[in-house]
């Protein structure tokens, strides 16, 4: 015997039930996908936007922390391990310049070139001299060096010469520059020999420590209190101009005194 056939109205009502099954399935999902995501947010830190950048309190925050998101890997700086904070390597202080150097770089020594030699009026001891110094410029220098060195020895030489010390008259001449000389007792005589730079060296080249650079700011007018503490530390060591034991150099190299003994002084 065969079963009856449902009626048309049983069908629509078991779509109708199958339908609502279905919307509140939906609807259960979604909320708890809401639900998770709102969860998700809470937990992330918040970040706030100034101008389209982090304000610099978050900016200063994130250098020393890791951050992390949801299925990425943690950014972290180099090099640390997560909640370390990054050491600040420690900057090296600058090391304190010795006075006798700091002393050295208020004076302006360099090359001059001597033009002309001529003997004092007044004085049978002193030279005047008129040195070319560079660009151009011209000037007159009283020397007590007559006893010592002839003027064949000066004129048309390189020499070297400190040109801020305070000018001076001497036996009614005008000094603008001094010309710096060796001098010392050699087998009982008192022998003076005139500082050499190097052969290579141009007129109006700095005369320098070796090692360190030209001042870039040597005083316009060196005092006598600075200059009487720099001449007892200007010796001969080994046939060279020295500064506290220091050679003086050129840009061209060792400045040389020639047949003084070591120890002998320079002024």
């Amino acid at each position: 015997m065969a079963s009856p056939s449902p009626s048309p109205l049983a069908i629509d009502d078991a779509i109708a039930f199958v339908d609502q099954l279905i919307e509140r399935f939906q609807t259960s999902s979604i909320h708890s996908v809401s639900t998770a995501v709102k969860k998700e947010e809470k937990s992330l830190p918040e970040v706030t936007l100034k101008g389209g950048s982090l304000s610099s309190q978050q900016q200063e925050a994130g250098k020393n922390s890791v951050l992390t998101r949801p299925g990425k890997k943690s950014l972290k700086t180099p090099g640390v391990a997560a909640g370390e904070k990054p050491v600040k390597a420690e900057q090296p202080s600058d090391a304190k310049v010795p006075e006798s150097v700091e002393n050295y770089e208020k004076a302006h020594l360099q090359v001059g070139l001597v033009q002309s030699v001529a003997d004092h009026p007044l004085s049978e001891k002193l030279y005047i001299c008129k040195l070319e110094i560079g660009d151009g410029q011209i000037r007159q220098v009283v020397a007590g060096l007559k006893k010592f060195v002839a003027p064949s020895e000066l004129q048309g030489k390189k020499v070297c010469v400190i040109l801020n010390l305070k000018p001076a008259k001497l036996a009614g001449q005008l000094s603008e520059a001094m010309i710096l000389a060796g001098d010392a007792n050699v087998d009982g005589v008192e022998t003076v020999k005139v500082l050499e730079p190097p052969a290579d060296a141009s007129v109006g080249d700095r005369v320098y420590l070796k090692g360190n650079t030209p001042s870039a700011s040597p005083a316009k007018q060196l005092s006598s209190k600075i200059w009487e503490k720099i001449v007892p530390l200007l010796k001969v060591e080994g046939g060279a101009a020295t500064y506290d034991n220091i050679p003086l150099v050129t840009s061209s190299g060792i400045v040389q005194v020639p047949s003084l003994p070591d120890g002998a002084g320079i002024h």
